[in-house]
């Protein structure tokens, strides 16, 4: 392992991606197509770049920029998820 990689970081954002697809699933029913993935996934994406381009002194703005990576991370996992049990019917 290298200093610049922490096993313990990965392995938290990874059962946080995993427990917000989940919870995503729950909600919503899956991807009609990846065309939907993409546009959702998208979507994602644009509110992270919206919280990155808050000043950097915006109270709540790291707190809101992990929130959205984790989301962008569950909806790339999510498409994959998706695309994946389409192929498999």
């Amino acid at each position: 392992m290298t200093d610049t990689f922490d096993n313990d970081i990965a392995v938290h954002y990874s059962k946080e991606i995993f427990e917000e697809m989940v919870s995503a699933s729950s909600k919503f029913p899956p991807f009609a197509s990846e065309h939907e993935g993409y546009a959702v996934l998208l979507e994602e994406v644009d509110e992270l770049w919206e919280a990155v381009k808050l000043n950097q002194k915006t109270q709540g703005r790291q707190m809101r920029i992990e929130k959205e990576c984790i989301q962008v991370g569950a909806m790339a996992l999510r498409f994959l998820h998706d695309k994946q049990m389409r192929e498999t019917r």
